[in-house]
C-alpha cells in the first residue's frame, strides 16, 4: 500500500484518447490516486447535464477522503471533449485551452469550498506538435 499521505483523488473523464496516456503522467507526477471517471470530468462540478452529476461526483471525492485520507484533489479536463462540444466549438486550440483552465478554476472554488484543508489542484490534457499528451 503506498504512503496514504501523498495519495490523491483525480476526477478524469472517460474519453479513451487521453487517458491511457494521461494517467501515467498524472501518477509519475503526483504519484498513487483514487480515479473517479465521469464524461466531461471537471464540467460535471460547474455546468452538470443533471443536478445529479454535481452530487454524484461531490460524494465520490467524499467517500474517497473518508476511506483513503488523500491529501489533494486534481480536476482535470481534456483537449475535445465532447461534453462541451468538442474542438470545433472553439476558434482555436489557443481559446479552447483558455476557456478550459477557466472552467478548471472556477471547479477549484467549488471543491475547496466542499472541501476546505484539501490541496486542490488542476491539470488540463492536451495533445502536442506531435499528437502526444501532455499536461498543461
Amino acid at each position: 500500500m503506498s504512503d496514504m499521505n501523498n495519495l490523491s483523488i483525480v476526477v478524469f473523464c472517460i474519453d479513451y484518447r487521453f487517458w491511457p496516456k494521461a494517467l501515467p503522467l498524472l501518477k509519475e507526477k503526483y504519484g498513487d490516486f483514487d480515479l473517479i471517471e465521469m464524461a466531461g470530468a471537471s464540467k460535471n462540478l460547474i455546468a452538470p447535464l443533471e443536478v445529479e452529476d454535481k452530487k454524484t461526483l461531490l460524494e465520490n471525492i467524499k467517500i474517497s477522503i473518508e476511506l483513503h485520507k488523500p491529501n489533494r484533489i486534481i480536476l482535470t479536463n481534456h483537449l475535445d471533449c465532447g461534453a462541451y462540444g468538442g474542438s470545433q466549438k472553439f476558434n482555436s486550440k489557443e481559446i479552447e485551452i483558455e476557456f478550459h483552465k477557466n472552467e478548471l478554476r472556477e471547479a477549484k472554488k467549488i471543491v475547496q469550498k466542499e472541501f476546505p484543508g484539501m490541496i486542490v489542484e488542476t491539470e488540463f490534457i492536451s495533445k502536442d506538435a506531435l499528437g502526444e499528451i501532455v499536461l498543461l
